[in-house]
């Protein structure tokens, strides 16, 4: 049987969750959602035969074979106007984008011929082809053709492609509402009114998974909740939670400590673990889930690196997944580091980088797992499989879920 990696163990776990419903937007209001269903033209592209250049629209007939050939111009063809009738033995006046006239066969640039005031010669030696200089119409797509699928996320290019198709109403997929469950005795909110004593935490794990998912236009991100370490507690918050939340990410309590209770309030509350505990440094004890009703359960580990590499390059496969992006698990950038590892390791290791150049990044002296101080001053982290050394090229996965 092949071995488990954290790739193939999210890819599990995405293949058994469905894409949220759908809804109807205006076209204004879908940029940065994601397309549920395909966009398909509604007609011709380009609509009509048009000029690709500013010059004259001629026949090949009207022109002498090798020599310089004078011509009256009669009209001008416009953009935004029916294409005129173009009698034989003339040229037509033509701008880019204006549809050819109806005859003419080729256009010849302006720069190319000698202008007067009501007459054009095109030079001895010249002999355009038939079609030069015009875009037929539907070269681009013809009408009924599928110009995107479903599943792709609405860019101003796709914002730009919905308009001149006519679609003013797209149906996109509404937005995965994402909980977050912070777990620990120890933790403070951020914004407490005491400071903490030395035992105790201000919860930065919470703000740090709310930051990564705030601006992706296609989440609905919930304010994390801190619960004690106490098993019902859990168990009634992720309940909760699940009950209206198409994915909950819990942090800390996944480990095999005695008050590491998140597994089994997993399954006391119906759901079935797909895995726990991956080849991995750090974010070992991650957990996997689907909930009763197919909602996605993560448990991610409690330090603060853990949380922000597991989130990243596991959590974002299935909330891509349950968006209905066409591509669940996105293809990185890939970088060369600069002050590689010089000793192979045994599991997958995702290593803090910060960004040095184009392609080139270096590693971020950390202390570990728990070292925020070391994930502020990164850009992301770079994945290196097990026994690799050396400088790369390595996938490199930025904080931003949108990167």
């Amino acid at each position: 049987m092949a071995q488990t990696t954290p790739a193939s163990a999210v890819a599990r776990l995405a293949d058994r969750l469905t894409p949220v419903g759908s809804e109807t937007v205006a076209w204004s209001a879908a940029v940065g959602r994601v397309l549920a269903e395909p966009l398909i033209a509604d007609r011709d592209s380009p609509p009509i035969d048009v000029s690709a250049m500013d010059g004259y629209a001629v026949r090949l007939a009207d022109l002498a074979a090798g020599g310089a050939s004078t011509l009256p111009v009669a009209g001008e063809a416009r953009i935004g106007c029916a294409p005129p009738d173009m009698p034989s033995g003339c040229a037509f006046l033509i701008v880019t984008g204006a549809p050819v006239p109806a005859g003419a066969d080729a256009v010849i640039r302006r720069e190319d011929v000698d202008e007067q005031r009501d007459r054009v010669t095109i030079p001895a030696g010249m002999t355009p082809s038939a079609g030069q200089y015009i875009r037929r119409g539907g070269e681009n797509l013809r009408r009924h053709k599928v110009v995107l699928p479903a599943g792709v996320i609405v860019t101003p290019s796709v914002a730009g492609a919905m308009a001149a198709f006519g679609l003013r109403e797209p149906r996109v997929r509404r937005r995965v509402c994402v909980s977050v469950i912070v777990t620990g005795d120890e933790l403070l909110a951020p914004d407490a009114d005491k400071d903490p004593e030395p035992w105790q935490l201000r919860d930065g794990n919470g703000p740090a998974l709310l930051a990564m998912m705030s601006g992706v236009p296609w989440l609905e991100p919930r304010l994390a909740l801190r619960v004690p370490d106490h098993p019902d507690r859990i168990v009634t918050a992720l309940g909760e939670q699940l009950h209206d939340c198409d994915a909950v990410l819990l942090t800390g309590g996944v480990s095999m400590g005695d008050c590491d209770y998140v597994p089994a309030a997993v399954t006391r509350v119906g759901a079935e673990i797909l895995f726990h505990r991956l080849p991995m440094r750090p974010g070992r004890p991650m957990l996997g889930a689907v909930g009763p009703n197919g909602q996605a359960i993560l448990g991610l580990p409690g330090n603060p690196v853990s949380v922000l590499v597991t989130a990243r390059r596991l959590g974002s496969v299935v909330l891509r997944r349950l968006a209905g992006l066409a591509l669940a698990d996105s293809p990185p950038s890939v970088v060369l580091v600069r002050n590689p590892d010089l000793l192979p390791a045994a599991e997958w290791r995702f290593r803090l980088a910060r960004l040095c150049g184009p392609g080139a990044a270096e590693l971020v002296p950390t202390m570990g797992s728990g070292d925020f101080v070391s994930a502020a001053r990164s850009d992301g982290f770079v994945e290196v499989p097990p026994g690799a050394t050396g400088p790369g090229p390595w996938p490199f996965f930025a904080w931003s879920l949108q990167a």
